[in-house]
């Protein structure tokens, strides 16, 4: 498939498709299953978002964040596959409508469509948690990411630096 002239991420493939994937609210009892999926995918997470405080890396502390987290209420899921944790999807409320999409599959999965599959599934679902608008950010050189968001009808609206690099902000309105 070839690339569309008007992608912001000039590198980005094309991925096959996977089977069923759903979205599951994070719990406190999926902290341990969590716990393992983090660990084993923390230098690829590393190397496009910032690292994690070191208290992170126990489980006891995933335990607590993962339980303040649920009972804040936040809109925090899980991408899985016949049980199997393949990564995490969220959104964070921005106010007014409008809130802040954040994704991350693990490694193994990268390339399968795995992350456009979460994607649609919460752009889906966004509208009946009273949201009219997705907002993501991406570091520069993710080319899969930015096509993952492109391919879910999101488009640029801007740039910022983040320590050094380039950060573009992508926005979807769910009325499209």
């Amino acid at each position: 498939m070839a690339r569309r002239a008007s992608s912001a991420c000039p590198n980005a493939k094309a991925v096959k498709p996977v089977g069923e994937i759903e979205l599951v609210p994070l719990s406190v009892g999926e902290a341990p299953a969590l716990f393992a999926f983090e660990v084993k995918n923390r230098a690829w997470f590393e190397g496009w978002v910032g690292p994690r405080p070191d208290s992170y890396w126990e489980l006891s502390s995933l335990t607590t964040i993962v339980q303040n987290q649920v009972d804040a209420g936040e809109w925090m899921y899980l991408v899985k596959r016949l049980g199997r944790i393949l990564g995490r999807v969220n959104l964070t409320d921005e106010g007014n409508g409008v809130a802040q999409l954040g994704y991350r599959i693990g490694q193994e999965y990268a390339g399968q469509g795995v992350a456009s599959s979460a994607v649609k599934l919460m752009v889906d679902h966004a509208p009946a948690l009273g949201l009219w608008a997705l907002e993501a950010r991406v570091l520069e050189g993710n080319d899969a990411s930015c096509r993952v968001l492109e391919k879910a009808g999101f488009r640029p609206i801007g740039q910022s630096d983040l320590q050094g690099r380039l950060l573009t902000t992508f926005r979807r309105d769910l009325d499209q």
